[in-house]
């Protein structure tokens, strides 16, 4: 397993990944990237300007997207984005892994290498990650990484429990 980031030769992979967010009517995943789906170029110019923090909208800070690969590089087995700056209530890292490739042990590798990432690329030595109280998975996911439990705030309506890796 690797992350990559994204690009033109990995588009088939990602919109089978979308589609799937897709099938399992998971809207909000599947509206995050439906661009990708409509307009895959441009879906990476924005990802590339948001890396480099141009024209983020208001509140948005600089943040760089990963994809979890396969070693063959044919499929997406995770997304990550990795957050320059922590923000309030979500923290450093937001990841997700397509409905197909959970329970397969990808999310936790896809956070343990965001975690690196993160450490390498950034110079973060403390990672805030949270999770909208009662998934269970992502909570066992972001513990197993060595997220200890800080405590919970409110977006949009929805609990999140927050944490943070330190190291």
């Amino acid at each position: 397993m690797k992350l990559t980031l994204p690009n033109k030769k990995l588009e088939e992979a990602f919109k089978g990944a979308v589609q799937d967010y897709k099938e399992n009517e998971e809207w909000h995943y599947y509206y995050m990237y439906e661009e990708a789906v409509n307009d895959f170029d441009g879906f990476l110019k924005d990802l590339d300007k948001t890396r480099r923090g141009e024209d983020l909208p208001e509140d948005n800070v600089p943040s760089t997207t990963y994809w979890l690969m396969d070693n063959e590089e044919t499929e997406i087995r995770g997304i990550i984005r990795i957050r320059h700056v922590a923000i309030p209530v979500h923290g450093n890292i937001g990841y997700d892994v397509p409905p197909k490739m959970r329970f397969k042990g990808y999310g936790r590798e896809l956070l343990a290498l965001g975690v690196i990432k993160a450490r390498e690329d950034l110079g973060l030595t403390e990672i805030r990650v949270s999770c909208t109280r009662g998934n269970e998975g992502s909570k066992k996911i972001i513990e197993e990484n060595k997220g200890q439990y800080t405590s919970s705030a409110v977006s949009n309506f929805e609990r999140f429990d927050q944490y943070i890796i330190k190291g």
